[in-house]
């Protein structure tokens, strides 16, 4: 088959330069946690909800602004988009290395800063999602989506130890020196991207646009059953962190097995994004879903906690199950929603992953009070995989998406300047 050679989206100049890009940038912000976690503990001497209070302004900072980076994002050219939030986050990070460096930092600047940063990713992601099928031919598009969650999920799995290594021996201000440089390099590359511009709407109203996507959500039965579907196993997804956690330091070891837990379950997205690389499913959505009712194994192991080898290696397998369906779901997705509307579409399936795993770290307290631990993680683990099984099983559009290696001739585009 044409474009399945090794690194095959590579050869495109315009996704490679794409690829740079996120790889850089996601390198320099997988080093940011660790900074924060130490400049707010240690020099800032703040405490535990301080730290909390400045990672959760970068999260929620990114699910305000999503739905309103979609609807940007298929209104203007997404490379001016991409361009433009890379340099504004340049700036919150240059900013927060000087404070840094000059020993002026608060919580609250930082805070704020990265209430910034994140608002400028959630602009930045739904942009970046909606062009790469611009970059790369059709019959490499699950390609490039594999390759750059494999890039993402290898920085996750070695940036906290790099971060932690400069921190300790440059500082923190070096830290967030280098994720803006990683920012600056970000937008040179997508800069010196040649690509045809997507066709762009009609101009209208801001919530007429909004509404626009989610009628193409609407319209393909597939993408609604799928987003309630991850939606609902997303929670289960936050109720496992929180409750599975706690199982794991009280009873298989302390702190450094659920770090180990962690971390295999980066590892397994790793392998994920080896898999996703080269399997070529027929019906790449149903496969999605049946992948992820995998996810549920960790939240089983731990009701009646399994050795700790056994719990990794079924990390492994969550880590890995979320990455191959992710990338899945996603060809799919860009490959079966309008051009046009891909951006919103986008942005209203970040808006699910951004606040409802959230949503299931707040639930899982008051749940396991109400419940007890092992019902909770019970719960848990139903939820992340009976959806998954209930949409493969009674939604026959699911079932009927099929692998589309070549694009139709109407969903072609004709070159626009922009």
């Amino acid at each position: 088959m044409r474009g399945v050679g090794r690194f095959g989206p590579l050869k495109e100049r315009p996704f490679r330069l794409l690829w740079l890009g996120r790889t850089g940038s996601a390198i320099g912000s997988s080093l940011i946690p660790v900074a924060i976690i130490w400049t707010v503990l240690h020099d800032l001497h703040g405490s535990p909800t301080a730290v909390g209070v400045v990672l959760a302004c970068n999260l929620f900072g990114g699910s305000a602004v999503s739905l309103a980076g979609g609807v940007w994002a298929d209104r203007l050219p997404r490379r001016a988009v991409m361009i433009t939030t890379d340099l504004v986050r340049l700036a919150t990070q240059s900013a927060t290395a000087v404070l840094l460096f000059q020993g002026a930092a608060h919580v609250w600047e930082l805070a704020v800063l990265q209430g910034i940063a994140g608002a400028s990713g959630g602009l930045f992601n739904p942009a970046s999602t909606a062009l790469i099928p611009q970059t790369v031919s059709a019959e490499r598009l699950q390609q490039a989506n594999a390759l750059v969650s494999l890039s993402r999920s290898a920085s996750n799995i070695f940036g906290p130890a790099v971060s932690g290594a400069i921190v300790a021996a440059a500082g923190p201000g070096w830290v967030f020196a280098i994720d803006a440089a990683s920012f600056l390099a970000s937008g040179l590359f997508v800069a010196a991207m040649s690509v045809e511009e997507h066709v762009r709407p009609v101009a209208q109203r801001f919530w007429r646009d909004l509404g626009d996507g989610w009628r193409e959500v609407l319209r393909l039965r597939w993408l609604t059953a799928g987003f309630l579907g991850y939606a609902v196993g997303n929670i289960g997804v936050g109720v496992y962190i929180v409750v599975g956690s706690f199982v794991a330091i009280k009873h298989l070891g302390g702190a450094p097995a659920w770090g180990f837990i962690s971390g295999s379950a980066a590892v397994g997205s790793v392998l994920g994004g080896f898999l996703s690389y080269r399997i070529r499913p027929r019906h790449p959505v149903a496969m999605a879903f049946a992948i992820w009712t995998l996810c549920a194994l960790p939240p089983f192991m731990l009701v009646r906690p399994l050795p700790l080898a056994a719990v990794m290696a079924g990390a492994v397998v969550f880590g890995g199950s979320v990455l191959v369906g992710n990338v899945l779901f996603e060809t799919a997705m860009q490959q079966e929603v309008r051009p046009d509307r891909l951006a919103r579409v986008a942005s209203i399936d970040l808006l699910f992953t951004y606040c409802l795993m959230p949503a299931g770290e707040v639930l899982a307290g008051p749940l396991s009070a109400a419940l007890g631990v092992d019902a909770t993680l019970l719960l848990a683990g139903t939820l992340m995989c009976v959806p998954n099984l209930l949409v493969v099983a009674f939604v026959r559009e699911v079932r009927r998406v099929s692998r589309r290696d070549e694009p139709e001739p109407e969903r072609a585009l004709a070159p626009i300047a922009g």
